[in-house]
């Protein structure tokens, strides 16, 4: 009985050392084979980028000259009291009102381009937005996703206006296999395609518009019409075809980019969730330059959590030690391997780790130790006492899940450790810790 005992030791112990070296050095062949973990902004370097309110001067002037006749000069003269008029400076109270709509819809843009754990700081004073967003985030498409976004589609041929963005209900980014033909050989690659669906007024507008111009010669010409970004084509086509493709789809469907998988097709694909996402929230009503985007650290000491971290696990061990002797010592190591276990989860489960993450680690790692240390002081056995705190280990489980739908990544952070976390106690201690405890 005492052999198979000791056995059940052994191998409890070297699954603790197995697991916990696996967990905090890795499994190495060239590279580490292990999950990286997911991290916050806590703990990951971030983007700032400052943008400032571009002032812009729409006043019409007027010229007049000596051969301007009488009648021209008060003509112009009436078109610029009218233009003064519509061109009023806006109050404070106005400016703040589209500060704040410009914010939003920048926010909505991020959440529709996929971007995670994005913040976005406003000046209602002057305007000025500080944005941060991931290190993976690339540059150009910070700068995208704050343009302006005014989206129209005009007579290339006469610079004339047939509709605005208003005209398109739906945008989305794909990525699509398809087969091409090299020679003897079918190649597939992924491309990226970008969706954009029309109203049925859009659709009205653009079916009956004129195909046709008549050029600087007195020539009735085909035109060729454009969806316009910003002052940048984003397509161009005969304008026959362009209403033919209307017609038949009551949208375009836009190849963005083709490439082999890797670099290169993930910033095709961003580009075309940027155009997504300015798309379906519409025109922001302030423009803005950029100012500066930097790189930044964490602010977070790493190295001073795992040092507080090992001095408290340490101490931890000594008063298991000291008040149980060998069966207290080998009871507390064995918790290492419940963090390294935990840990692990949290790998492979996507949890961020935010310092919310650390603290419902730091929650699950100390109320098994006072467990362990309760049932070595009272002599019974780790599941009797375990189901005398189950009342309050249930509650605590829902609680976690509530706390896991949470929009807030720190919430969300804490309520997936603590519910991965208890549950992974709960198993550990039946399948490890027991071994330890019990004689």
């Amino acid at each position: 009985m005492k052999k198979d005992y000791t056995l059940k030791l052994v191998l409890a112990m070297l699954v603790v050392v197995l697991v916990s070296l696996v967990s905090f050095v890795g499994v190495y062949r060239g590279k580490n084979l292990l999950k990286g973990y997911s991290l916050g902004k806590d703990f990951s370097k971030r983007k700032v980028a400052t943008f400032s309110v571009v002032e812009t001067d729409n006043e019409t002037t007027t010229q007049s000259s000596e051969e301007q006749t009488e009648e021209n000069a008060e003509n112009a003269e009436n078109q610029t009291g009218e233009n003064n008029e519509q061109n009023q400076p806006q109050s404070q109270k106005d400016k703040e009102k589209n500060y704040n709509s410009a914010k939003n819809n920048i926010a909505k843009r991020l959440t529709a381009m996929k971007s995670e754990e994005f913040d976005i700081r406003l000046d209602e004073e002057d305007g000025k937005l500080v944005i941060e967003v991931p290190e993976s985030m690339d540059t150009n498409f910070i700068t995208e996703v704050v343009t302006q976004g005014k989206v129209e589609i005009k007579n290339k041929s006469t610079n004339e206006v047939i509709a605005d963005g208003k005209v398109f209900k739906d945008a989305s980014a794909t990525l699509r296999d398809e087969t091409f033909s090299m020679g003897m050989q079918q190649i597939t690659k992924k491309i990226v395609v970008l969706n954009m669906k029309l109203t049925k007024d859009g659709k009205k507008k653009i079916v009956e518009a004129n195909p046709k111009y008549t050029d600087s010669e007195g020539n009735e010409t085909n035109a060729e019409f454009s969806i316009v970004l910003d002052g940048e084509a984003l397509y161009s086509e005969d304008a026959e075809s362009f209403i033919s493709t209307v017609e038949k789809n009551s949208g375009f469907e836009l190849y963005m980019g083709q490439n082999d998988e890797g670099e290169e097709l993930e910033k095709d694909y961003q580009t075309a969730l940027a155009i997504t996402a300015i798309i379906k929230c519409g025109e922001s009503p302030v423009q803005y330059g950029v100012d500066s985007i930097e790189l930044i650290s964490s602010s977070i000491n790493v190295k001073a959590i795992i040092i507080i971290a090992a001095i408290i696990g340490v101490l931890m061990i000594v008063f298991a030690l000291y008040k149980f002797k060998v069966k207290g010592l080998l009871s507390s190591i064995s918790l290492v391997g419940l963090v390294a276990t935990i840990l692990l989860v949290l790998r492979y489960t996507n949890v961020k780790i935010t310092l919310f993450t650390i603290l419902g680690l730091a929650i699950v790692a100390i109320v098994n130790y006072v467990i362990v240390m309760r049932s070595l002081n009272n002599g019974k056995k780790l599941n009797e006492n375990f189901m005398k705190v189950m009342d309050l280990i249930i509650p605590c489980i829902i609680v976690a899940i509530v706390f896991c739908c949470s929009p807030y990544m720190q919430l969300a952070s804490f309520g997936m450790t603590m519910f991965w976390g208890l549950i992974v106690m709960c198993l550990y201690n039946l399948a490890i810790v027991r071994i330890f405890v019990e004689n």
